[in-house]
């Protein structure tokens, strides 16, 4: 198994501990590992954006000079339209900016680094880049089609038809959101209500009456769905604290 991580820590030492820990792992489990080590933000964006940063796995601190960790994130996801880069932020501090929550990121690690939780970050990222990925199946007329959950934005009811929204486009089939809902209720969709099902990793903001996508889709959440809907969301959030 290949896997491209980069450490973005204005702390040479820091990163060099991270990526000493990471290359014993990768021996203990056989894993090819390449890591790229910068140490601000900037220079990993223009990295990623002249081709060279294919990268899995980012692991980034959030205070740094030029470009910090959260201005980063929220570049890769909103600038480069990359949502499948997992995100670890690595922060001396307990108090996260909001604007995290733009940018998803997949843990977080407190500093002084404990090995246990740097080395748990890891396979969590095996985990959600999903190396044996889940699809999405579904017919129109003869054929049939499949999308990786992970590229599944949202669904919207559409008569009797469901228009499927992913990162390259919409499409449209006919089919049942409640069928839809039941068959990904384990996979980081909610339900919002009888016409909509949105990917937790694709929210931008959520609040008590509405949620908002990374396309700026806006979701309305009707009365007797809130309580339920805010349940639903605060169990995917759970998943990474």
């Amino acid at each position: 198994m290949n896997l491209r991580i980069a450490i973005c820590d204005d702390d040479d030492i820091m990163c060099h501990l991270v990526e000493d820990i990471i290359q014993r792992y990768a021996l203990i489990k056989s894993y090819n590992i390449t890591v790229d080590i910068f140490n601000d933000g900037l220079s990993l964006i223009k990295y990623i954006e002249a081709g060279f940063g294919e990268y899995n796995l980012i692991y980034l601190d959030i205070e740094m000079r030029l470009l910090n960790g959260v201005e980063a994130g929220v570049y890769i996801r909103s600038k480069l339209k990359d949502h499948k880069i997992q995100i670890v932020y690595i922060s001396a501090h307990s108090q996260y900016d909001r604007k995290l929550f733009e940018v998803q990121p997949l843990f977080f690690i407190p500093k002084p680094i404990n090995e246990v939780q740097l080395l748990y970050s890891i396979d969590l990222a095996l985990e959600k880049l999903e190396i044996n990925p889940k699809f999405f199946f579904y017919k129109k007329r003869k054929e049939y089609f499949q999308i990786q959950l992970i590229d599944i934005m949202y669904f919207m009811n559409s008569g009797r038809k469901v228009e499927i929204y992913t990162i390259d486009g919409m499409d449209i089939f006919v089919g049942s959101i409640r069928d839809i809902a039941r068959e990904l209720r384990f996979n980081g969709f909610i339900q919002v209500s009888q016409s909509s099902i949105i990917n937790y990793n694709y929210v931008k903001k959520y609040s008590y009456e509405e949620i908002l996508l990374m396309d700026n889709k806006i979701v309305r959440i009707p009365k007797n769905k809130r309580n339920n809907v805010r349940e639903q969301f605060l169990k995917e959030s759970d998943k990474y604290l």
